[in-house]
């Protein structure tokens, strides 16, 4: 089974907020040197999106012609459009701050060779011209195919118009191009403006735009009549000196420490950037800089895809998310995270405050392939495909947590129960799941702690949909310790749609079971449109409590071979057997993972 490496986890997990000034590979989107058949630009939302761009053009096709188009580390794309008919309507899919967007744009032939962005405002400008639902609007003769310059600039401009007060108060054009200018996805200029002002159309028919440094006043536009009503507030908005700024300046001092060597635990400057409530996952301030400052790992640390989610109305205590990276990987094994910062009274440092967690927890989408290690003897478990939700609990603190139930759509009326294993820090499902059974029940890795879903199960799981965990002590007449909500980006993915989908693979394996010390050189291969995380083979001794799991993390490449290091067994003898696994990540998060047993 999958073993985090938690040092590194806990570290992403508890480290916090980033660095809009370290958002590294912040390239803008030049089109200077582009061929006059490419549209680049930049897809973000405060922060880049991760995840993909899909193309449909004006022709008879109904599906999208170019698919799969990676967005970049920094927000940008490019694709070319010869041979394809414009106009043509760009979809951004993935994930903001650990939630699913899906946000549009579209060109004309006069666009192509040039810039078009992908952001919260062009997506409202389609759905201002559409006037009814995007899909629907794509799909009909006198839609897409009949979008002109004009009807695209007039809509543009409307909307720029309407957002003109704030623009200028953040020290911008207020007629800047929402849709063609170039901007760099790094916190500054327009990038810097949608870090504060937010666009919100889970409303059918109406888009909400709010600046969260005013979240009192908002502008509601109604996008099938195309009125306005309401004023978006102005209010803490400014060039410079904004709660964003004092956020990234702290996690800019922060980083700096730690950017050609390790800092001391004990550095007062370092110090004066955690609050005396910080708290994540279970561990104090002290507990997490000793942790860090003494991984030389951590060396060269920096923070991407930044997102300020909420401020309160004092604007003092602020919610952020963020993706810490080294040399460009994300260490926090795919994941985002978030954390709390509170600005200090008395010096006015925005602190960081930790996620307050007394332990980490997660609950995500995953989908699994159960098969033979086809080199193995024997094969020791039932094959097949299984898809669902894994829940997560890390009592890497060792608070005195005994259970955990989880709540949330398709899950059953009274939650599902997790225990805790004695003397260890996860927990597992001791709720009955008929799904787990019908496939292996308790002997198979899978249903430890994922809860296996059925296709119309999965079906009533919406985007971003909220589960509930709540955590209880170990007494005898449980007490409630803490109770934290958890997004889920999207949906599981359907048991139907297991079969033809292409998961990742290993190729070079052993027969596991007689092997005593040895070093093992599998190979891995991602497919396209997946993000390679880790891979990892665990062996076990039969009768004693002997075992061990040897990954290899943060994959930066589709292919490639690993070289894990395994000693003989403790108790004397050979390894009875073991498996393998790799593991990847869609654009939305989701874990997909080959298991060969």
């Amino acid at each position: 089974m999958k073993t985090f490496n938690w040092r590194m986890k806990s570290f992403l997990t508890l480290f916090p907020i980033l660095v809009a000034a370290f958002l590294y590979g912040c390239g803008g989107s030049d089109t200077s040197s582009a061929p006059s058949t490419v549209i680049r630009g930049t897809v973000a939302a405060g922060a880049p999106v991760v995840g993909y761009v899909s193309v449909r053009d004006s022709s008879t096709n109904t599906q999208p012609v170019r698919t799969n188009i990676p967005i970049e580390a920094n927000g940008n794309y490019s694709v070319d459009v010869a041979g394809l008919t414009p106009p043509f309507a760009f979809l951004a899919s993935g994930t903001v701050g650990g939630r699913s967007v899906s946000l549009y744009s579209a060109a004309t032939s006069a666009d192509v060779g040039g810039t078009i962005n992908i952001t919260p405002f062009t997506d409202l400008i389609i759905r201002n011209i559409a006037a009814t639902a995007v899909d629907a609007y794509l799909a009909a003769p006198s839609g897409m195919a009949s979008l002109t310059t004009a009807e695209l600039d007039a809509q543009r401009v409307t909307l720029t118009a309407q957002l003109a007060p704030a623009l200028t108060a953040m020290g911008l054009s207020g007629s800047i191009d929402l849709l063609r200018a170039t901007f760099n996805a790094d916190s500054t200029g327009l990038d810097r403006f949608m870090d504060v002002v937010k666009v919100d159309t889970t409303t059918p028919g109406e888009a909400t735009i709010t600046n969260i440094l005013d979240a009192a006043n908002t502008l509601v536009i109604d996008t099938t009549a195309g009125t306005a009503t309401g004023t978006l507030g102005t209010a803490n908005l400014a060039s410079s000196g904004t709660p964003l700024d004092g956020i990234l300046l702290t996690f800019n001092t922060f980083s700096g420490k730690f950017a050609t060597s390790l800092p001391s635990d004990a550095d007062p400057d370092l110090l004066a950037l955690f609050s005396s409530t910080f708290k994540d996952d279970g561990r104090s301030s002290s507990a997490f800089l000793t942790e860090l400052t003494t991984d030389n790992t951590l060396i060269g640390l920096q923070f991407t895809h930044v997102v300020l989610d909420s401020i309160d109305q004092a604007g003092t205590t602020a919610q952020v998310y963020f993706t810490p990276v080294i040399n460009g990987i994300n260490i926090a094994d795919g994941e985002t995270l978030n954390w709390q910062m509170k600005k200090d009274a008395v010096t006015g440092i925005w602190q960081a405050d930790g996620n307050q967690r007394i332990a980490r927890v997660n609950v995500a989408a995953i989908a699994e392939k159960i098969t033979c290690n086809p080199a193995a003897a024997a094969c020791n478990t039932t094959t097949g495909n299984r898809t669902g939700l894994h829940f997560e609990i890390n009592n890497d603190a060792m608070q005195a947590i005994g259970s955990a139930v989880v709540t949330g759509p398709s899950l059953p009326a009274g939650g599902v129960t997790l225990t805790a294993q004695v003397n260890q820090t996860w927990f597992n499902i001791t709720t009955t799941n008929p799904n787990c059974d019908q496939m292996g029940g308790g002997s198979l890795p899978v249903c430890n702690n994922n809860w296996l879903m059925t296709d119309t199960e999965i079906g009533a799981v919406l985007p971003n949909s909220i589960y509930t965990m709540k955590l209880y002590d170990n007494s005898q007449a449980p007490v409630l310790l803490a109770t934290y909500t958890l997004v889920v980006p999207v949906a599981p993915m359907l048991n139907t749609a297991l079969a033809a989908f292409v998961f990742p693979s290993i190729s070079g394996m052993v027969d596991l079971a007689g092997m005593g010390a040895a070093t093992l050189a599998p190979s891995w291969s991602i497919p396209a449109g997946l993000s390679a995380s880790y891979l990892d083979v665990y062996v076990w001794q039969t009768g004693t409590n002997a075992n061990q799991s040897v990954e290899q993390n943060n994959l930066t490449s589709s292919s490639g071979t690993a070289s894990l290091v395994f000693t003989a067994p403790p108790n004397s003898g050979t390894w009875s057997g073991g498996g393998y696994s790799i593991s990847a990540r869609d654009q939305y998060g989701r874990e997909v993972t080959t298991r060969y047993q």
